[in-house]
């Protein structure tokens, strides 16, 4: 399990889930479910990606930020 924040590439097509303790890292992949860290809670989503506005979203939730969000995978 790693708990850390989502942070995307700088050409937007890589999103890498680095941990709160700085010793992993993990590449998060378009179509992935993983968890988000809302008002206190974990929220199951799954990361999809935008080939039109070049972009990472959430399914079901595309006005949430994804860079700088609190995720979890397991």
């Amino acid at each position: 399990m790693l708990v850390g924040f989502l942070k995307t590439g700088k050409d937007g097509n890589v999103c890498i889930l680095s941990a709160l303790n700085g010793e992993g890292r993990s590449i998060i992949k378009p179509g992935q479910y993983l968890y988000i860290n809302v008002a206190r809670g974990w929220i199951p989503v799954e990361l999809k990606y935008s080939d039109r506005e070049k972009q990472f979203y959430f399914e079901h939730l595309p006005n949430l930020p994804v860079n700088g969000r609190m995720a979890l995978v397991k």
